[in-house]
């Protein structure tokens, strides 16, 4: 019998080094802090809006009573709950699949670093990925209509899982036509039920519309090059070097890795994450489903020795990236330097951010006056220097905020040209945040320096006011 106590300390270890990134907000991605809004409305006011489009209705109403009751710090911690259920949900299917190396896969597996960050954050990933292993475990056993269940619920959370149905089905033979169909059927009618409350939101169709405009509008080098950088940097460069350079030495392994079923059905999860990356690379964590599989395919390639090394490559992500892009504030250029890794980067991030928001939220402006941000929930939630301004939100029709201090003195996401000239014949100062400028003209569609618009600057070490 197998000792658990190396497992235990596993498990400790993933513990204990997600607390740093529980205790820092909802995380950087401002999505999350928007599902943070939603939750809070439909707690609050009863009312679900989607937090974007296509929906996450399923997430959205588990994360409600957590953080209603429990703010950031909460659903960070139900994240990694899930996460830690996942471990376990992983650590059978390598039992059941005799996957070679089953320590080493497990071991990278929990402290992987784009599974670290995204384990102790307010976003849905780790849950639909629970909702993918978990799926895989009951099909292993046979437990063929609670898969499709569970496949659904997974559908409900992040609507883009259901493509995942696809590769399990190689898991059943010709023979089992009417257990493919129970599957897929249940999985289908699972996901449209947990879809209909998304669909009855006021807002679906605007944000529908707002989102395709948005993903049709780029050409295909741009997508390409999204694609290529973000599928890269998912795992880092060198852990990509050693992937490559290893399936390169063991090709010939590969024919032999075929005869087994467990490295084809890997193989087909990680074919199908990596098609629909290609056509929406919005975010690398897109490709979480699918990364759990990419280990197994090495595992079942590579000798002992070189797995380690891949495992170490891709560990050493977390601390160190060599990256091919420089992202200081916002402006990407080619320059090929030596950054933070994703883990890190992901902590100071946050730490950086509540740092930054802070002073925007403090910066002192007249009474009277509108501050253009390019932020919304992400600025306000859990700020004790803004309130959200509901009543002005609808005024502005923009995302408000009010400061606690002084009088009139609102933040908002940003104001197009007509609706500028009318807060300011209406007697409004109007600035913006320095930070936020290149994105901020962007979207507006009008120079800061023609309407002689001050800026507000965070990026000093203090604050700078107009």
């Amino acid at each position: 019998m197998k000792s658990r106590v190396p497992f235990f300390i596993l498990i400790v270890g993933v513990i204990i080094s997600r607390i740093p990134l529980i205790f820092g907000g909802y995380g950087t991605d401002g999505d999350a802090w928007r599902i943070a809004q939603t939750s809070l409305m439909l707690w609050n006011e009863g009312i679900y809006h989607i937090s974007r489009f296509p929906g996450f209705p399923l997430y959205e109403f588990l994360q409600t009573p957590i953080i209603a009751l429990g703010g950031s710090v909460a659903s960070n911690a139900a994240c990694l709950a899930v996460f830690i259920l996942s471990i376990l949900v992983f650590k059978s299917i390598l039992e059941q699949w005799k996957v070679p190396h089953e320590d080493l896969v497990l071991l990278a597996f929990a402290f992987l670093p784009i599974f670290w960050k995204n384990s102790a954050v307010t976003m849905d990933y780790i849950w639909g990925l629970l909702g993918i292993l978990a799926t895989l475990s009951c099909v292993l056993n046979r437990h063929i209509a609670v898969a499709g269940i569970i496949l659904g619920l997974a559908a409900g959370i992040r609507m883009t899982n259901i493509i995942y149905t696809v590769p399990l089905l190689l898991l059943f033979t010709f023979e089992n036509r009417r257990q493919i169909l129970i599957f897929i059927s249940v999985a289908l009618f699972t996901t449209i039920l947990c879809y209909i409350p998304a669909l009855r939101s006021e807002d679906y169709n605007i944000l529908a519309q707002e989102f395709f405009n948005r993903t049709t509008e780029r050409s295909f080098i741009t997508l390409f090059s999204q694609f290529l950088y973000r599928a890269v940097y998912s795992l880092g460069l060198i852990g990509w070097g050693c992937i490559t350079l290893f399936v390169f030495t063991r090709r010939t392994t590969i024919r032999v890795a075929l005869a087994a079923n467990q490295f084809v059905v890997s193989g087909a999860v990680v074919a199908v994450g990596l098609s629909f990356f290609v056509l929406l690379p919005d975010e690398r964590e897109y490709l979480i489903p699918a990364i759990p599989f990419l280990l197994l395919c090495c595992a079942f390639l590579f000798s002992r020795l070189q797995f380690g090394i891949t495992v170490i490559a891709l560990l050493s992500y977390t601390f160190v990236s060599i990256d091919v892009i420089d992202h200081k504030f916002g402006k990407s250029t080619l320059n090929v330097t030596v950054q933070e890794g994703y883990v890190m980067k992901e902590y100071y991030g946050r730490a950086e951010f509540l740092e930054r928001r802070t002073k925007i939220s403090q910066a002192l402006v007249p009474d009277s006056s509108i501050v253009m941000i390019g932020m919304g929930p992400a600025f306000w939630l859990e700020n004790p220097y803004v309130r959200h301004d509901a009543a002005m939100e609808k005024e502005f029709q923009q995302e408000s905020a009010r400061s606690i201090y002084g009088t009139e003195r609102y933040f908002i996401y940003a104001t197009k040209k007509p609706q500028l000239d009318e807060l300011r014949k209406r007697g409004y100062s109007v600035y913006y945040w320095d930070e936020m400028e290149d994105f901020l003209e962007t979207f507006i569609g009008y120079k800061f320096a023609d309407e002689r618009i001050a800026p507000i600057k965070t990026l000093q070490s203090q604050i700078t006011s107009p």
